[in-house]
């Protein structure tokens, strides 16, 4: 059987300019759907087809990234932006930084993109950046419906690593209420489902919260926004997202839909480049 992309890329397998590799990932590529459905198998999850761009970005290869990216072909933008997603995902910075400067879309909706990736490995600097300076939702779904808190609570981190870059994505404005496939899970919900007790308990604290403050913080977190962006919920209904069924729903709110405007590229403010993965008191269970 022939390999394929996950869902959670947000396109299919493209034959084009380019010969695409499999490759096989220990952890899934599609954590949502390896999460929610029965019958969506671990081993199928954790394979994809990449690109020259997409694999040289996953491993760190930063020199051979700068090389491929001066090549034109056929959606090469949205090469761009999962490459960034891989690069983060593998904790490698300098690639990422690059890809950043090559006009990669960190906040590229209805496609897994750098956001994620950078939750996955709990990379709060990062996170920051993509939010205040290239304009990221920190509710962006990838293309199976998970969001950078779905990253976070599945992905390489221990319980308290990934909870603290959920209070960062909290502080800039990720909210608590949305649910998850036919059966209307939480956050907590999913975290206790994956047997983390301690995360599913913070999170429940934060889903009953009365305000967007994250309860228990143990420290002061770098990413709480300043007075002119601490805007308080109103009173919406918890946002419902369906069975991830390898696309996006028509009926979600348009910020999840890929459209012309995805390919919008940030003004010329950068992030700052760090030398080491972010958040060196992190402890993560694995690459």
């Amino acid at each position: 059987m022939p390999l394929s992309n996950p869902p959670s890329f947000g396109f299919p397998t493209r034959i084009i300019t380019y010969a695409p590799r499999g490759i096989f990932s220990p952890n899934s590529f599609d954590p949502l759907r390896a999460s929610l459905s029965q019958n969506y198998s671990q081993e199928y999850s954790r394979q994809a087809m990449l690109s020259p761009l997409c694999l040289a970005a996953s491993r760190g290869l930063t020199e051979i990234v700068r090389f491929l990216e001066r090549f034109d072909y056929m959606d090469k933008q949205r090469d761009l932006d999962l490459a960034l997603s891989l690069a983060n995902r593998s904790g490698h910075i300098k690639t990422a930084a690059l890809l950043l400067d090559k006009k990669a879309n960190p906040g590229r909706k209805a496609s897994a993109n750098g956001l994620h990736g950078a939750a996955w490995r709990g990379l709060d600097r990062q996170i920051c950046d993509y939010v205040k300076y290239f304009d990221a939702d920190p509710d962006v779904f990838d293309g199976s419906s998970a969001t950078p808190v779905i990253y976070a609570i599945l992905g390489t981190q221990d319980e308290q690593a990934a909870w603290e870059t959920i209070e960062c994505l909290s502080n800039l404005g990720a909210r608590s209420c949305t649910r998850f496939g036919s059966q209307n899970l939480s956050y907590s919900d999913i975290a206790r489902r994956e047997g983390k007790k301690f995360l599913a308990r913070k999170l429940e604290e934060w889903e009953t919260a009365p305000s967007p403050t994250v309860l228990n913080s143990s420290r002061e977190s770098s990413c709480m926004p300043g007075e002119d962006n601490d805007v308080q919920p109103d009173n919406e209904q918890p946002r419902e997202v369906p069975e991830a069924t390898g696309g996006t729903d028509s009926s979600r709110e348009s910020s999840c839909t890929v459209g012309e405007g995805d390919d919008v590229q940030p003004d010329n403010k950068r992030p700052r480049e760090d030398s080491e993965v972010d958040g060196g008191a992190k402890r993560a269970r694995g690459a």
